[in-house]
């Protein structure tokens, strides 16, 4: 087996460039630790088997709600028993303080372990922050075999490992950090949590392609996955589940980065908005992640270009559908975009994977080719087809609710059997009958 030691990619042989990375020369030999199995057959033992009714009846009363709705969204409403979350992205996102923060969220017992500062970094990081964390304990400490014995000894409901990349095990000889000790440490840790009832979160790292550092079979181990999104130079924090044993994935915790803490946003439906004025270049949308409805700006600019080839560039947004969209305009449309350059962009950084907002990416590139301001009080919901007709998007009822409880009076939706009293929806067939009712 030889491991690429910049991504930690798995090779049966030995090549001279990564398969997955590309890396040149970073292939190395790897070896597992052999555990001993002699007389394995002398540690089994019987277990009892439980009641379903009976487990059901005493979840109900130990698991953990916090008092943030956000961090609650995210997590499925709970702190389960036995869970074993992975919090990661890059350095300086402040998951150290999102993770103390828990204490300030529960009122059960968390043990605080790092093994990057000293209990004393620690306690100055909280005084700093004018937090007094009662029900939190600290422990600063890399070997996870002195980790599992203070905590056998000192029962907790909720372990925070801060981080995993830089834990070690003496039964492991490979160097901190490696694949191996990470996947050994991480077996510990999970076997810790199911056997103890006890939710444990580890703190990982990302490396220089953005992918999680250590082997792929981390984030199978583990029950959630929780990754950040941001853009440092915003104060929006985005926490997405990526993966969740109990609730959906693709929930998001909205949340602003003020100078001392992490406060939850209230009400995120316009945060996305830059502006409620009409403008030649930008239009509104509601994009839905997962339960939550989001009101998003998508901004776009078309610009003449003298080069042969013309420009399309994609920020937030995947660069094939803006493609796709321009392909439309110019076949179905008058719309001629074939000497123009063609920017688009998602206001304030909110990465959108749905397909519901290419009618308002389309309605934003026609705006500013025909230099035509649109007002913010129209929201556009659809999804273009290479047949240039409009497919029906997904949560549609509940996207009309949404734009009613606020000032906007229409929506340019798909023609369907759909009705609402208290706001107009134009209903438009296809691309071409869009570009005619915008004249």
């Amino acid at each position: 087996m030889y491991l690429c030691n910049k991504c930690w990619n798995e090779s049966l042989k030995w090549q001279w460039q990564c398969s997955f990375c590309k890396e040149w020369g970073s292939l190395k030999e790897f070896k597992e630790a052999k555990i001993s199995q002699a007389k394995w057959w002398s540690k089994w033992k019987s277990k009892e088997l439980s009641n379903l009714d009976e487990v059901i009846s005493d979840n109900k009363e130990v698991k953990i709600i916090t008092s943030s709705s956000e961090f609650n969204n995210v997590l499925g409403w709970w702190i389960v028993p036995g869970w074993v979350v992975l919090l990661s992205w890059e350095p300086g996102i402040w998951k150290s303080t999102i993770t103390l923060q828990i204490a300030k969220y529960v009122k059960e017992d968390i043990v605080y372990i790092s093994g990057e500062e000293t209990n004393f970094q620690i306690a100055e990081r909280s005084k700093r922050l004018g937090v007094d964390w009662k029900n939190m304990k600290l422990l600063a400490e890399n070997c996870i075999e002195n980790i599992l014995e203070t905590l056998a000894k000192n029962k907790s409901e909720i372990v925070i490992v801060d981080s995993i990349s830089v834990m070690h095990s003496n039964n492991i000889t490979w160097v901190w950090g490696s694949v191996s000790q990470v996947r050994y440490i991480t077996e510990l840790l999970v076997a810790f949590a199911k056997t103890t009832n006890t939710a444990v979160f580890i703190i990982g790292h990302i490396t220089k392609d953005w992918n999680l550092a250590g082997p792929k079979t981390l984030e199978h181990m583990v029950d959630t996955v929780l990754y950040f999104e941001w853009d440092k130079y915003d104060n929006l924090r985005i926490l997405r589940a990526l993966k969740n044993r109990f609730w959906p994935t693709s929930e998001i915790w909205i949340f602003n980065m003020t100078d001392k803490w992490l406060t939850d946003l209230k009400n995120p439906w316009l945060e996305f908005v830059n502006s409620v004025e009409a403008t030649t270049w930008s239009s509104l949308s509601i994009t839905i992640e997962w339960t939550r409805p989001l009101i998003v700006e998508t901004e776009s600019l078309t610009t003449y270009t003298k080069f042969g080839y013309p420009k399309r560039s994609a920020r937030w947004v995947n660069s094939s559908k803006l493609d796709l969209i321009v392909a439309v305009l110019w076949k179905y449309t008058p719309i001629k975009l074939e000497a123009y350059d063609v920017y688009t962009n998602i206001a304030r950084g909110l990465k959108i994977d749905e397909p519901w907002i290419d009618l308002s990416l389309a309605a934003s590139i026609i705006s500013s080719k025909q230099n035509k301001p649109l007002p913010k009080s129209s929201i556009y919901i659809w999804e273009i087809s290479l047949t240039w007709k409009i497919k029906k998007p997904m949560h549609l009822e509940k996207r009309i609710k949404e734009a009613e409880k606020m000032w906007f009076e229409n929506i340019y939706i798909p023609d369907c059997k759909i009705n609402s009293k208290k706001i107009e929806l134009i209903k438009v067939k296809d691309v071409r009958e869009l570009v005619e009712k915008m004249r």
